[in-house]
Parts: C-alpha cells; sequence; structure tokens
C-alpha cells in the first residue's frame, strides 16, 4: 500500500530558524508536519514522528524516543555526529543533504581568495577608521590578481568541482586532491592522492579545503604542512575547523610562515573571544556561514520530498547514509 495513502506521514521539522515547513505543506501529498524551533517542542513531537528533519537540534537519545521513525533526513552534507550502526540496527534510514549548498560554499571559498588578493579585508578595517591608505610599494602589502596563480583544493566533491570550475574560468592552475585519483574528470586539473599532498600544498598560492570531516582528515593541515607553504600564501578553510591543528596555525602566522588565513570553520564553535585569531591582522574570519543562501532550504525541501517519494516505491534515497 502507498505509504502516503496508508496515512498522512508525519513530518518533524527541528530547525530555529529554516522555515521547511511552508515547503512541505505546499506539496501536492498531504503530510502532517510541524516545525519545532527549539528542543523543548521536538522532544514531544519525536513520539509519533515517520521522518525527521534536523541539522543542529539533534541528540542520539533523541533515536530511542522517536519508535516510529522511518527516515532521518539532515539539512548538512555532514553526518559525522549520528551513529549509522544505531540507525541500521532500529531499521531507520538516514540520508543527507550533500550538494544543497556546493554554490554556496564555493563561492564563499572565491569570495575569501578575492578579499585576499585585492585586500577587502584591510580596506574594510580603514573605512571603519576613515583612512585613506596610500599606494605603496612593498610588494607583500600590494594588491595581485588570481590569474595564474596555483590552486591546491582539498576534496572533490561537489563542492571540489564547483570550486575548481570557478578558479579555471579564472585562469588559474587547479590541483586537487581526491582519495579516487583515477576517477575521469572533464576538468584540465591535476588529480593527486592524500600522500602527495604536503609537496601540493608547498607550491599552493592557495590553499582551499573543501574536505568532509573524517578521522583521515582530522589535523591534515599541521605544523608539518605549514612550514612548507609559501610565506605569501593563503589557507582558506571552508570544511570543518577539525581539518586544522589550530595551535599550529596560529603559531605559523604569528612567526609569518603564510601570508594569511581565511577561516569559516574552527575546532570550537562559536570561536572563543579568547582566541589570538580574532586579533590577527593576516586572518579574515566568517563564522561558518559559507554554506548560507537563501536557497538552501528549498533545496532540503526537494530532497525530501524526493526521498518520501522513494521511501515510499522502497528505492535507494538521494544521499542514503544507511
Amino acid at each position: 500500500m502507498s505509504f502516503w495513502f496508508n496515512k498522512k506521514p508525519k513530518i518533524v521539522i527541528a530547525h530555529s530558524s529554516f522555515d521547511i515547513k511552508s515547503l512541505v505543506d505546499a506539496w501536492d501529498e498531504p503530510a502532517d508536519c510541524i516545525w519545532a524551533k527549539n528542543k523543548a517542542d521536538l522532544v514531544p513531537a519525536l513520539s509519533d514522528a515517520d521522518i525527521l528533519v534536523t541539522m543542529t537540534l539533534w541528540e542520539p537519545r533523541y533515536l530511542a524516543l522517536a519508535p516510529q521513525l522511518k527516515l532521518l533526513q539532515t539539512m548538512t552534507s555532514g553526518v559525522e555526529q549520528y551513529d549509522t550502526e544505531a540507525f541500521r540496527q532500529r531499521g531507520v534510514h538516514l540520508a543527507s543533504a550533500r550538494g544543497v549548498n556546493a554554490n554556496a560554499v564555493a563561492e564563499h571559498a572565491v569570495a575569501l581568495m578575492f578579499s585576499h588578493a585585492r585586500r577587502l579585508w584591510e580596506a574594510r578595517d580603514d573605512q571603519r577608521q576613515s583612512f585613506w591608505r596610500k599606494l605603496t610599494r612593498n610588494p607583500v602589502e600590494r594588491r595581485h590578481e588570481v590569474s595564474g596563480t596555483h590552486v591546491v583544493i582539498v576534496g572533490f566533491g561537489a563542492i571540489g568541482e564547483r570550486l575548481a570550475t570557478v578558479c579555471l574560468a579564472l585562469g588559474q592552475t587547479v590541483t586537487v586532491v581526491r582519495k579516487n585519483v583515477t576517477a575521469g574528470s572533464d576538468l584540465p586539473i591535476t588529480a593527486i592522492a592524500d600522500d602527495q599532498f604536503p609537496e601540493a600544498a608547498g607550491s599552493a598560492d592557495y590553499l582551499i579545503l573543501a574536505c568532509p570531516a573524517t578521522p583521515e582528515t582530522r589535523g591534515l593541515v599541521d605544523a608539518s604542512v605549514l612550514s612548507r607553504m609559501k610565506p605569501t600564501a593563503c589557507l582558506i578553510n571552508v570544511a570543518r575547523g577539525s581539518v586544522i591543528v589550530e595551535t599550529d596555525l596560529i603559531a605559523a602566522l604569528q612567526r609569518g610562515q603564510i601570508g594569511m588565513a581565511a577561516l569559516d570553520t574552527f575546532e570550537q564553535e562559536p570561536l572563543p573571544e579568547t582566541s589570538p585569531l580574532w586579533s590577527m591582522p593576516n586572518v579574515l574570519i566568517t563564522p561558518h556561514a559559507a554554506g548560507d543562501t537563501v536557497a538552501y532550504e528549498s533545496r532540503v525541501a526537494d530532497i525530501l520530498h524526493e526521498n518520501v517519494r522513494r521511501l515510499e516505491g522502497g528505492k535507494t534515497l538521494l544521499n542514503q547514509i544507511v
């Protein structure tokens, strides 16, 4: 019997601000959808939830509180906070929202790159002080162009591929670090394996981290890698804070081992007020905002809609983890 017509599925949207409920309510198929904006509202809604859509409001104990749960649809690409074996034992599907913010994250990384090249971070600081900075002959303090520079991208999923496409269009040389170096690509890039990463980092003008958080990527950029980088290089992180050993990065920036770091994610978030990164002149900080886009909710809702249909038909889900 059709899942839709067996009963109206109860879909619980768990997020403080993302309004996916209005998009679900507009579906042709009837669904009982509620929006839980906090944990106090979420917990009682779990008892008869068929589908849970969540991001940061998840706690492992919730799985036991949702006996009817058939699918947890995340709003994020990463699923490291979920115990996949527990889902498998319960027979509950887990699917990610991989790809929904690929354009946004790639564009954010490019924006950080241009901010470094054109010294936009400096211009904004000067503006706040009503300071008209004169041009200088010092090449270290001058603006430059990204065309002709070498970009090393770690991770070649949807974000990495989009990044590579844009960087190539800007006239940059692109090297990507990926697990499957033999996989084909229509892009004129150089693909290298993980063990070649330190050497590639040493030749990068821009080292962009766009990889998932895994045991293999934890602490990937450490003192040994940073010591190889050019003193003019810019490190851009739109991956996860765990990919960088933060104390090593701070030390490298203080010593001038690299020119600049543009960071969207951190080991601890929010970034503590006591972190030296806040006040360092060669650091640009954004508050884990790379994936933010006004199109986010609609893209998550599209994946959710398709996955409910596939769940009904017993088919493999989009971005299925379990």
